[in-house]
């Protein structure tokens, strides 16, 4: 008796360590969505895809939007030379090293970018471009898709060490079945991770929340010009609003500001090779300078000026509707009084008509506060005053 007594305790306490070691299984929000894949850690869902051409090469525009389900802040990378796709027509794209990866780093070998943090329940965008060159070939309509995204994670002040790397496949992905995926926390997230996450945006066209900013289509303007051979250009007039608590400094990432229309065509900054002086309004960060003048204090807005050329468009038929995708850096002011990209957005703002757009998110204002409690006209000053000086040091050197 007592020795049966101590077998059922024994499996007692073995269920029980079990059960307690045992980790719960990771929440799934991708249902039976195709173009969706969870991980333990996160879900990634190809929220906006689009089909160009460039001459005879044929690209694939996918944006994939991150959303960290863990409690933790979460920090992914793209394995570089890992992205495929193949059409129903057995066609392969590749990502290119150049110019192929945006908004997220990319690991090479055991070298990698530490710039794509998720917050608890924070969700955010990286671009892919998928390039293949098919001569008289037959292009498909739906898409197989397969990325590697390793996690980086953080073992001191400044020092992190490559984890836990994910094979994401996602099947039947097409123009018509990317859907933009909610801007919204795990069901299991606190109300504070839920109220950081929601999206103000709220679904508007001409919308992007990028978490501690809102950056809002004004208005856009499609115009033809001469020059030898007729152009036709895009110009959008966005502006960006300062959601967060914390006064923020953004920067343009040259070379990324591009634009697709309704017929696959394709829209530049500018000529290959060429320097990129098409913005306006608001610095550019590159890996030897950047330029900290565009500066918000929490609840301020300013706007900034985009331009993006189809070139030689004569006797070609033009779109009506477009897709334009742009790179925005968060900057950061290190002790040394230097500068530092904390964070990179891929902005992406689909289903664009030339007009006027009304804000959606915190009225028109330009400058100052949105509504709500006003943040600290001191520390403002004394923020605006710290990046002044910096700037006039770096204009200096």
């Amino acid at each position: 008796m007592n020795h049966q007594l101590g077998k059922l305790l024994h499996a007692l306490v073995l269920t029980t360590t079990l059960l307690i070691a045992t980790p719960a299984p990771a929440a799934q929000t991708c249902a039976k969505n195709t173009a969706c894949v969870d991980t333990r850690a996160f879900s990634a869902t190809v929220s906006d895809f689009r089909t160009s051409k460039q001459n005879n090469v044929r690209v694939l525009t996918a944006t994939v939007r991150f959303q960290n389900k863990t409690a933790k802040p979460l920090m992914l990378g793209y394995v570089r030379d890992s992205g495929i796709a193949i059409d129903d027509q057995g066609n392969r794209f590749v990502v290119p090293q150049s110019n192929g990866v945006r908004g997220i780093g990319e690991i090479i070998g055991n070298s990698f970018e530490s710039k794509f943090t998720l917050q608890p329940g924070e969700a955010s965008d990286a671009r892919l471009e998928f390039i293949w060159g098919p001569g008289n070939a037959t292009m498909g309509t739906q898409y197989e898709m397969d990325v590697a995204i390793r996690e980086i994670e953080a073992t001191g002040p400044d020092q992190f060490r490559l984890g836990a790397e994910h094979a994401l496949h996602f099947n039947n992905v097409s123009e018509q079945a990317a859907v933009a995926a909610p801007r919204q926390a795990p069901a299991q997230a606190s109300p504070q991770v839920a109220a950081a996450t929601n999206d103000p945006c709220a679904g508007a066209v001409g919308c992007y929340s990028a978490g501690p900013f809102v950056a809002e289509v004004q208005q856009l303007s499609a115009s033809s010009m001469t020059g030898g051979a007729r152009h036709q250009t895009l110009t959008l007039n966005i502006r960006f609003r300062n959601t967060s608590t914390q006064p923020i400094i953004l920067a343009y990432k040259p070379g990324t500001s591009g634009a697709i229309d309704n017929l696959g065509n394709r829209y530049y900054f500018g000529r290959a090779g060429t320097h990129d002086s098409s913005v306006r309004g608001i610095g550019y960060v590159q890996s030897n300078s950047a330029d900290p003048q565009f500066t918000l204090a929490p609840g301020q807005s300013r706007n900034a000026q985009f331009n993006v050329t189809r070139f030689e468009a004569a006797r070609k038929q033009l779109g009506t509707s477009y897709t334009y995708d742009v790179v925005i850096a968060e900057l950061e002011v290190l002790p040394s009084q230097q500068l530092r990209t904390l964070r990179e957005d891929s902005l992406n703002f689909p289903n664009l008509t030339s007009g006027t757009y009304t804000a959606t998110t915190g009225g028109a204002t330009t400058s100052g506060a949105a509504s709500g409690a006003a943040p600290d006209a001191a520390a403002i000053e004394s923020t605006a005053n710290k990046v002044i000086d910096l700037f006039n040091k770096l204009k200096k050197h």
